[in-house]
């Protein structure tokens, strides 16, 4: 039997002996020379001086009762009933009043006066015939006229008879001299007034700003004719278009954020209100329209583009991390950051996930505790300290 165990144990030594060995790793797909980990790349330590420079204030993070919204795009445009547009109520020649043409932009005052329109004839292919018919009574009111006062100096008519002739004449030369100028007008396109033709007067219905001039000096426009547009801009409208989806979630009653996407100096925050508008949509993009009304003074123009902030109803004000709105900082690739005081003039950078912006406050899915200080002013400048965009 020991000889049996010993020849086995032999085998099973030489088995394992004989058996291959294991493949070599294969070589890393990429290799990383000098690894720095994330958290020691954002640290910056800065001299009380520079610091002082900067000017850096700091507040915690805090959790706030903020509600759900839903930023979106907007745009500014005129409510309806506040657009005024002038047509020409008849064929004519447009003319310049008294001072010029108003520009576009310039601001103009209700009963104003903005151009002038002469008319056209009625039948512009009968003014030749209305020139020739005008010419024959005026020459028959000349000849009678020229009779009567031969027989008023050897007092064979009446004074009154002589008066009637004189004004017959006088009538005639004006509807002559007021057809000439049709002619002239139809033949040259000449804007300046003529005898015997009153200009119409177009005025400005109300206070407002002139939007566009459709129709210039000198021009013959046709009945109906766009002449320009003037609207009244101290109440504005901010149209949003929502996805249809979401058209139940917002909540009409509470009012929205309107971001002008302006740096200069001012008010950038605006608020407006729901307003009744009449119902339209896009089939191509899913969307309904809803209007917003901005509060009075709002230095905004039609057609500019706004960012709106909308409450949803579709969870209350349930407490969220949230930090003031001037302590986010965007990298090149669109992430969230806020620089932590970490101590005395020592700020990290640290990665934050934006949930929403809710008036002046962001609201955090994930970032620094509460009670974390963070720099709300200056950060911009931290940012461009570190990676060397500062003077």
């Amino acid at each position: 039997m020991k000889v049996v165990r010993a020849t086995l144990a032999a085998g099973l030594g030489f088995a394992i002996g004989c058996k291959s060995a294991p493949p070599p790793a294969p070589p890393p797909a990429a290799t990383v020379e000098h690894p720095v980990k994330e958290a020691e790349l954002t640290k910056v330590t800065l001299s009380p001086e520079a610091e002082g420079r900067l000017g850096l204030t700091t507040a915690p993070v805090e959790i706030r009762s903020l509600p759900d919204t839903r930023v979106l795009g907007g745009v500014v445009v005129t409510p309806p009933g506040k657009s005024f547009p002038l047509t020409a109520p008849v064929a004519g020649t447009v003319l310049a009043p008294v001072g010029g043409m108003p520009r576009p932009g310039e601001r103009v005052s209700r009963g104003q006066a903005l151009l002038r329109l002469v008319p056209l004839p009625p039948d512009p292919l009968r003014v030749d015939e209305d020139v020739a018919l005008a010419e024959a009574r005026a020459r028959q009111a000349e000849l009678e006229a020229a009779r009567i006062e031969e027989l008023a100096r050897d007092s064979l008519v009446s004074r009154r008879e002589l008066e009637r002739v004189q004004a017959e004449l006088a009538a005639a030369r004006t509807t002559l001299a007021a057809a000439r100028g049709r002619l002239q007008r139809q033949l040259t396109g000449a804007g300046a007034a003529t005898p015997g033709i009153t200009p119409l007067t177009i005025a400005s219905p109300d206070d407002g700003v002139v939007l566009d001039l459709v129709s210039g000096a000198g021009q013959v426009v046709a009945a109906g004719a766009a002449l320009m547009t003037v609207a009244r801009l101290d109440r504005l409208w901010v149209k949003v278009a929502i996805f249809s989806g979401d058209a139940a979630l917002v909540d009409p009653a509470a009012p929205v954020t309107v971001d002008n996407l302006q740096s200069e100096t001012g008010q950038r925050l605006l608020k407006a209100r729901r307003v009744l508008a009449p119902p339209s949509a896009d089939p191509l993009s899913a969307s309904v329209d809803e209007y917003f009304e901005l509060e009075q003074g709002a230095r905004l123009r039609p057609g500019q583009r706004v960012d709106v902030s909308i409450p949803l109803r579709s969870r209350s004000a349930a407490p969220r991390l949230a930090v003031p709105l001037g302590a986010l900082v965007y990298d090149l690739n669109g992430g969230t950051w806020v620089y932590v005081k970490a101590g005395e003039h020592v700020y990290v950078r640290h990665r934050v996930a934006l949930d929403g912006i809710v008036g002046q406050w962001a609201v955090l899915a994930r970032g620094p505790e509460p009670g974390t200080q963070v720099v709300t002013t200056g950060a911009a400048e931290l940012f461009g300290t570190e990676f060397g965009a500062g003077k």
